[in-house]
């Protein structure tokens, strides 16, 4: 019979006849019957306007599902910190005056004096070379007499700011860099190199 009234209908009103009859459809969990007034509904389309008219039977209205709010822990990871540093390899090379003569030995021949340059790298512990500028570095070279002169840094790996260190007295020097990581931890690398007489 339903059908029957509803074949000359327009989509509208199959759709709203579908959504009525799902209200209609009983649920396993539903609460109590609760009477619903009678309700007129209009839509309007297109088609002529059809009206629909509800009857005044009880409708179950499905209570909403209920669910236990569940926690999961969550694990907090630190950002990685700073490399820490292994190591510091410190080395030599010529600059521009004197001549390289031997594995770390510069020969003074330009006006009596030999151009020394000195380097420093910091290594993680997987060997890689640690490039940022989140150190404090003191590299101090001594040498034959009261030779001293002092560099500082902030480049965890780096080089003798000076252009060269001029050296025109002849023995032993020593290099010692001192290099205190991001972490706070102190790492020292050593060299040694030596300057001949022309």
């Amino acid at each position: 019979m339903l059908i029957a009234a509803l074949a000359g209908a327009s989509v509208a009103t199959l759709v709203l006849s579908v959504l009525y009859l799902l209200l209609l459809r009983e649920e396993p969990e539903a609460p109590e019957p609760v009477a619903a007034p009678p309700s007129t509904v209009t839509v309007t389309a297109p088609a002529p306007t059809v009206t629909v008219t509800a009857p005044t039977s009880p409708v179950r209205v499905a209570a909403p599902p209920t669910s236990t709010p569940t926690t999961t822990p969550v694990t907090a990871t630190a950002a990685p910190g700073p490399p820490a540093i292994e190591q510091v390899r410190v080395f030599t090379e010529r600059g521009g005056r004197g001549h390289l003569v031997g594995p770390d030995m510069y020969q003074a021949t330009t006006y009596g004096t030999a151009g020394v340059v000195f380097r420093w790298r910091s290594i993680d512990e997987s060997g890689a070379e640690i490039w940022n500028e989140t150190c404090q570095v003191v590299s101090t070279v001594t040498g034959p007499g009261d030779y001293s002169h002092t560099d500082r840094s902030a480049a965890c790996s780096g080089r003798v700011r000076a252009h060269e260190l001029v050296l025109d007295a002849p023995g032993d020097y020593t290099i010692t860099t001192t290099v205190i990581g991001a972490d706070g931890a102190t790492t020292v690398g050593t060299a040694g190199f030596q300057v001949i007489p022309e």
